[in-house]
């Protein structure tokens, strides 16, 4: 019986643990990305508007 209950209490703390982490994953992925001054979005900009621009 006292194998029992520290076996579940371990499969207790695993899960307990799990969870902990895979909370901590999405609170740090839903953080909105920081976007310099004057900038609406980032992103790459392309080939035909760098040839627009004439660089």
């Amino acid at each position: 019986m006292k194998s029992f209950t520290l076996g579940l209490l371990g499969a207790a703390a695993l899960a307990t643990t799990i969870l902990l982490v895979r909370q901590t994953k999405e609170a740090t992925q839903s953080e909105p990305r920081v976007i310099p001054a004057g900038e609406t979005q980032p992103s790459t900009i392309s080939l035909e508007r760098i040839r627009e621009l004439g660089l």
